[in-house]
């Protein structure tokens, strides 16, 4: 992996190197690029700069902390929408076709049930 990164980093250095070369001027503005950092340096301090720098030396490392989180985040994300698809299955499974009318939770279920009871009596 960090000879593939190597060999990538140096194709890219090279283009800019070949691109340079064929302007009628080379590295003009590299040069005054520089010299504008170098003033930019000077005017804010070095306190900035190594900030900026250690950022730019932890980006490697927080791009291998994603690419080692990416497949956990997709196996949960997985388990999330398997389990939430089993649950409705259970869910409905264990409604067993009850309706908020068959709920008598005013008593008529036992008025109901003596009247059944009384009609089986009588006869």
């Amino acid at each position: 992996m960090f000879v593939e990164y190597l060999i990538s980093i140096s194709f890219i250095a090279g283009f800019i190197l070949f691109w340079e070369l064929l302007k009628p001027r080379p590295f003009r503005t590299l040069v005054e690029t520089s010299r504008d950092d170098i003033a930019y340096i000077r005017e804010t301090g070095r306190g900035n700069i190594f900030r900026t720098a250690g950022r730019i030396v932890s980006a490697p490392f927080v791009g291998l902390a994603y690419v080692i989180a990416v497949p956990f985040v997709f196996a949960y994300a997985i388990f999330l929408a398997a389990m939430g698809g089993l649950l409705t299955a259970v869910g409905k499974e264990a409604a067993f076709g009850w309706r908020p009318a068959e709920s008598y939770l005013a008593g008529r279920k036992k008025e109901k049930d003596q009247g059944e009871k009384k009609t089986d009596e009588m006869e």
